[in-house]
């Protein structure tokens, strides 16, 4: 992440040089070129000079005036050739310059950046990594105290459910941020995963339809375990949002979730994957999910979108 930002930075600047340079260099260019065409001194000296000698007849004095029209024109190419290299030396110097200067800022300015970033990743996955411990513990304190029907004590259950799946979301992510290493890929055939892990969902669909649009086979050379993770999130979030449908469609290109619910707008479209933002905020889950995702489909280099309109909301990842 921070790379593309130091790339980034380096590239626009060497780009806003090169437009500069070019104009600037090109009006001075233009301008010697227009004023050196314009300059009568040359055919004035000649013009003395033929005052002074009177040649046998007109033919001698037209090759006379050709010779020295081309002895002109050659010496003013001459100079614009001269000044067309050194604009261009000039340019590239600069253009080196301004490179290394970019470089250099960026990653000072970047690098307190980065280290308060790395800290706090750290600092997550430390603090996930510990809160695991005491929260098993209590669900397994509470599971061996024995069922009750006491509204509280299936608060108690609920709310240690939801932490445990915040803390669990949190440490995923902190493993994602920051990961250049892609896992290890191979021939994974989309149709067959999609299969297993909509079979998975069957239970907490309740009256809600499935719609599988499936070819009869698509397979794609990619990590069969960030595959899985977007898409459990991708119908996680379809489950939790859908009124009545959810459909899933596939290629060998990528995948599709969408939904019946209600639509987004466009200013909370453009948020979901966000950290901790949730479009229904009365709505289960920590609006982590998504963001988790994004994450994910970034390290491996694929595309990751959310659509919306009034008959669905689509999930969409592109490999």
């Amino acid at each position: 992440m921070f790379r593309k930002l130091r790339n980034k930075f380096v590239l626009t600047n060497v780009v806003a040089t090169s437009a500069i340079l070019i104009i600037a260099f090109g009006a001075i260019y233009g301008l010697s070129a227009l004023v050196m065409s314009q300059r009568p001194s040359e055919f004035a000296q000649f013009e003395a000079m033929e005052k002074s000698f009177m040649p046998p007849n007109e033919d001698a004095l037209k090759e006379l005036r050709e010779v020295f029209g081309e002895q002109i024109r050659a010496e003013r190419n001459s100079h614009l050739g001269r000044l067309a290299t050194t604009l261009v030396a000039v340019g590239l110097a600069t253009e080196m310059l301004v490179f290394l200067a970019s470089y250099y800022f960026a990653e000072k300015w970047i690098a307190p950046v980065k280290a308060a970033y790395d800290h706090q990743r750290e600092f997550i996955a430390n603090a996930s990594h510990e809160l695991k411990t005491p929260i098993a513990a209590i669900q397994a304190n509470f599971e061996a105290l024995g069922a009750t029907e006491e509204p509280w004590v299936s608060n108690i259950e609920t709310e240690l459910t939801r932490a445990d799946s915040l803390v669990k979301n949190l440490l995923a992510l902190a493993r994602t941020d920051g990961r250049t290493q892609v896992a290890a890929k191979k021939e994974v055939n989309i149709v067959k995963l999609i299969k297993k892990r909509a079979q998975l969902i069957q239970a907490r669909l309740e009256d809600k339809k499935l719609d599988l649009q499936l070819p009869e086979k698509a397979s794609v050379k990619i990590s069969e375990a960030d595959a899985t993770q977007i898409l459990d999130i991708f119908l996680d979030n379809a489950v939790k949002y859908s009124d009545k449908s959810i459909r899933v469609s596939a290629t060998e290109k990528g995948f599709v979730v969408a939904n019946d619910g209600r639509k987004i707008s466009a200013e909370k479209l453009a948020r979901v994957f966000e950290r901790f933002y949730q479009v229904d905020k009365t709505a289960e889950g920590s609006g982590l999910g998504l963001a988790i995702a994004k994450a994910v489909a970034d390290k491996n280099g694929w595309k990751i979108w959310a659509e919306s309109d009034k008959k669905e909301t689509r999930f969409n990842l592109t490999f």
